[in-house]
C-alpha cells in the first residue's frame, strides 16, 4: 500500500559493476538500436528455437512479441478506469509497447483466495510463467525443482536501478532466495522501515489532561492509565483506552518491550555470538511483566485478546484508543479515520520509550516478504528480469520513465482514486529508500515554505494534494514529516532479524505450533490469566517441543554464511 525509505542517497549500494548498455540510448519505448547478443530460447523440441531471441539490453523488446502468465488479483483497492479491466489496462498495453511482452492472467481471484489458489498450483504442478510467492511457497518450490535459476539472467539484465532496490540494505532479501549459491527468486522489497515501530499519541488528549508525550515506560505507564481514566473525549463515559492491542501482539507489544531489549519473534546474536529465539530470552519475561501490569491498571484495550489486527485499528479510528504503537504509513489508515469521527482530533508522532540505560535500539524486521519467481518450463525467463526493470524505471525516481508515469498516468483524471501502482507488471514492489527521501525534501519545503523543493515524482504529488487539502493530504503530511523524522532519530540503531535463510526442516514441521503456543502464552499472562512464572514453562516446552532443533539448524545456516 506504501512505501519508503533511506538514510541519504549516499547510503544506497553501489551500482553493479556490470556496465549495462542504457536503454536511454536506445530509439522511443526502449527498442534496442544497433545489433545485440540474443539470448538463446528453450522453446521448441531440443536443439530447436522458435520463441524469439530475448533482447540483451535491459529494456530491450521483443519482436515479435511473447506471452507471459501471470496471476491476477482482485479486491476492493483495485479499480480500473472505464473501459479498462485487469487483463487489458494502461499497464498492460505499455509492457507490450515498451517490452514486447504480452501479459496473460492465467487465473484471476480474490485477495482472500489466491494464497489457496496458488498453493494449489504449486501441489499439482501447474504454475504460471511468474509468481509472486511467500516464504513457505518459495521454500517448497525451490526444493521441488520447480524454478528457473535466475542467477545468470539476473547478472545479465538487470539495471542499476532495479539493483538499487533489491540490493538495499545488503541485499538481504535474496538470502531465502538462494540455494548452491544460485538464485531462484527475485525480493519484492517493500520500504527499508516498514514494521519499524513508531509511537503515535493523540495529541489532543494529551493537552486536554495537561500531560506531556511519554520517554520512558513509566511516564508511558501514567499517560496511558490516564487515557483510560480520565474521560479524555469528554463524553462523561469510560469508553476509551490508552494502548491499542491486537490479538496477535503485533507493534504495540514491540513498542514496549524494547524498552527491556527484548524482542519477540527474532532471531537475535547472544553475548557468545551465537543465534538465539528472543522470544525466550531473560528480558521477555520483564517485558510481559510489564505489560500485564499495563493490563491490570486498564491501560491496555481490556478486549485485544479478541480482536484482530483489523478491528483493534477500526476502533482506534473511531476514537476508542489514545495510543498506537505502528509503522510510519499508519497516519493514512486507521489514524486518518479518527478526524472523521472527530475532525478536531490529531495524531502526533514519537519516538518508542527508550530503556532503563535510555538508549532506544528498536527492532527492525525484515523489508522483503515476497519473492517473484519464474517456472523452470519458462521459455525466457530473463522477461521477468526486464519488466521489473521497466516498472523501477517507471517508478523509482531517476527512472527514464518517471514521466510516463507519475504524469501520463498517475496524474491521468482518468486514473484519480485508482490504486494504478497496483498494476505493476509482474508485480508491485518498492524503491526501500524512498521515503526518506521524500521526507526530507518535505521538512525543507515547509521550513522554507517551498514547494519546489520536493522534486522526487511520488513526492510531488502528495505535496500538492497536502497543500490543496486533498483526501489523503493530512495523513501524507504526518508520515512523510512526523514519522520519517522519528525513524531518522532512531539513526542506525536496530536489532536485525538474524536468521535471513528459508524455513529449516524442523521449522516447517513445528513453527506454526510453536508460535500458536507462544501467542496464546503471552496473551494469558498479559491478561492476568496466568502468572509471570508461566514464562519459564512456556520457555522449557518451547525447546523441548523443536526449538532446540530449530536453534542448532538456524546456527548450522549462520555457520555456512560465514
Amino acid at each position: 500500500m506504501m512505501n519508503k525509505r533511506t538514510h541519504s542517497l549516499a547510503a544506497l549500494l553501489a551500482a553493479s559493476a556490470l556496465i549495462l548498455s542504457s536503454a536511454c540510448s536506445s530509439g522511443n519505448n526502449g527498442e534496442s538500436g544497433g545489433n545485440s547478443t540474443a539470448a538463446p530460447s528453450n522453446s521448441g523440441a531440443p536443439g530447436e528455437s522458435s520463441a524469439p531471441a530475448a533482447d540483451m539490453d535491459p529494456l530491450g523488446k521483443y519482436d515479435p512479441p511473447i506471452e507471459v502468465s501471470v496471476v491476477g488479483t482482485t479486491g476492493t483497492n483495485v479499480l480500473f478506469a472505464e473501459g479498462e479491466s485487469i487483463d487489458d489496462n494502461i499497464m498492460t498495453r505499455k509492457y507490450l509497447e515498451i517490452l514486447g511482452i504480452q501479459f496473460k492472467n492465467e487465473w484471476v481471484s480474490d485477495a482472500s483466495q489466491s494464497l489457496e489458489k496458488l498453493n494449489l498450483a504449486i501441489n499439482t504442478n501447474n504454475i504460471p510463467d511468474i509468481s509472486k510467492v511467500d516464504l513457505n511457497q518459495l521454500s517448497r518450490m525451490i526444493n521441488q525443482e520447480q524454478l528457473a535459476d535466475l542467477t545468470e539472467v539476473y547478472e545479465t539484465y538487470a539495471s542499476p536501478l532495479l539493483r538499487k532496490a533489491l540490493e538495499y540494505g545488503g541485499g538481504a532479501g535474496f538470502a531465502p532466495a538462494k540455494k548452491d549459491g544460485k538464485i531462484y527468486g527475485m525480493p519484492v522489497p517493500n520500504d527499508y522501515y516498514e514494521n519499524v515501530a513508531i509511537m503515535y499519541i493523540r495529541k489532543d488528549w494529551l493537552d486536554k489532561l495537561g500531560l506531556q508525550p511519554p520517554k520512558t515506560i513509566d511516564e508511558l505507564y501514567e499517560v496511558a492509565t490516564a487515557f483510560a481514566e480520565r474521560d479524555p473525549d469528554g463524553n462523561g463515559k469510560a469508553d476509551t483506552y490508552g494502548i491499542a492491542l491486537d490479538n496477535a501482539l503485533g507493534m504495540a507489544f514491540d513498542g514496549v518491550a524494547t524498552a527491556y531489549k527484548a524482542y519477540r519473534a527474532t532471531w537475535v546474536q547472544d553475548d557468545g555470538g551465537q543465534l538465539a529465539y528472543g522470544s525466550i530470552q531473560p528480558q521477555m519475561k520483564d517485558a510481559l511483566a510489564k505489560l500485564s501490569e499495563l493490563y491490570a491498571s486498564k491501560a491496555i484495550d481490556q478486549e485485544f485478546g479478541a480482536k484482530e489486527w483489523g478491528k483493534a485499528a477500526d476502533d482506534v479510528g473511531a476514537g476508542k484508543g489514545g495510543i498506537y504503537f505502528g509503522a510510519f504509513w499508519q497516519p493514512l489508515y486507521p489514524l486518518q479515520t479518527t478526524m472523521t469521527h472527530t475532525p478536531d482530533s490529531d495524531w502526533n508522532a514519537y519516538p518508542i520509550p527508550v530503556s532503563a540505560d535510555g538508549s532506544l535500539v528498536p527492532k527492525r524486521p525484515n523489508n522483503v516478504f515476497s519473492w517473484m519467481v519464474a517456472s523452470k518450463d519458462m521459455d525466457h525467463p530473463e522477461a521477468l528480469i526486464k519488466s521489473m526493470n521497466l516498472w523501477a524505471e517507471m517508478w523509482i525516481e531517476g527512472g527514464q520513465y518517471n514521466d510516463l508515469f507519475y504524469k501520463e498516468i498517475q496524474g491521468n483524471e482518468k486514473y484519480a482514486g485508482k490504486e494504478i501502482h497496483q498494476y505493476a507488471k509482474p508485480y508491485f514492489f518498492d524503491d526501500p529508500g524512498k521515503n526518506m527521501v521524500i521526507g526530507e525534501q518535505f521538512k525543507e519545503a515547509v521550513d522554507k515554505n517551498d514547494g519546489s523543493l520536493v522534486t522526487h515524482p511520488d513526492g510531488i504529488w502528495k505535496w500538492n494534494a497536502y497543500k490543496n487539502n486533498e483526501p489523503n493530504g493530512w495523513a501524507y503530511y504526518k508520515y512523510l514529516l512526523e514519522s520519517e523524522s522519528v525513524l531518522a532519530q532512531y539513526g542506525d540503531s536496530f536489532v536485525h532479524e538474524s536468521f535471513l535463510g528459508a524455513p529449516t526442516e524442523t521449522m516447517a514441521k513445528r513453527q506454526a505450533s510453536l508460535n500458536k503456543l507462544e501467542v496464546e502464552t503471552f496473551t494469558k499472562i498479559i491478561m492476568g490469566k496466568a502468572d509471570i512464572a508461566e514464562f519459564d514453562k512456556f520457555a522449557s516446552d518451547w525447546k523441548s517441543l523443536g526449538g532446540d532443533d530449530i536453534t542448532k539448524e538456524v546456527n548450522a545456516w549462520a555457520a555456512e554464511q560465514q
